[in-house]
């Protein structure tokens, strides 16, 4: 008697479980939905030299002060820049500051973007140690973004 009514029980939990949702995935494909589109990520690394390559040699997050290094992103496929001109927005994290915003022509209709920091010369209290985010911005959309570090 016991056996039937833990098969009973079970069967009814089942049952009902599955019509309230909790065994399907429609819950997750609703969140995902309300979070909008994934903006591209920003890979950070080495340089990569040739023409067609958009991706980071030896891609990391974490830099030396006076080591040069390079950003890489690319929108998803069938999206394109739409713009002549990309902001791209260095930040300092800890102090919340928007420390340099650099404008970089660009092809409208190309959808890849690979680009050296190669002196500290060139920034303006950027190559300090600390973590960093860079935005690249087509005016206020944001295209893609990144974090790193400069370390000692």
């Amino acid at each position: 008697m016991k056996k039937v009514w833990l098969l009973m029980l079970s069967a009814a939990l089942l049952i009902l479980g599955a019509g309230c949702g909790l065994f399907s995935d429609e819950g997750k494909d609703a969140a995902e939905e309300e979070k909008g589109p994934q903006i591209p990520k920003i890979e950070f690394g080495n340089y990569p030299r040739d023409d067609g390559n958009f991706q980071a040699v030896n891609p990391r997050k974490h830099f030396g002060i006076d080591e040069g290094f390079a950003m890489v992103f690319s929108l998803p496929e069938g999206e394109q820049f739409d713009t002549a001109r990309l902001k791209i927005q260095i930040k300092n994290k800890k102090e919340d500051r928007v420390l340099q915003e650099i404008i970089k022509e660009v092809k409208p209709d190309s959808r890849q973007y690979k680009w050296e920091f190669t002196s500290s010369s060139d920034f303006y209290g950027f190559y300090e140690t600390g973590d960093y985010e860079v935005k690249v911005l087509r005016g206020e959309d944001v295209l893609a973004e990144g974090e790193f570090t400069i370390t000692n």
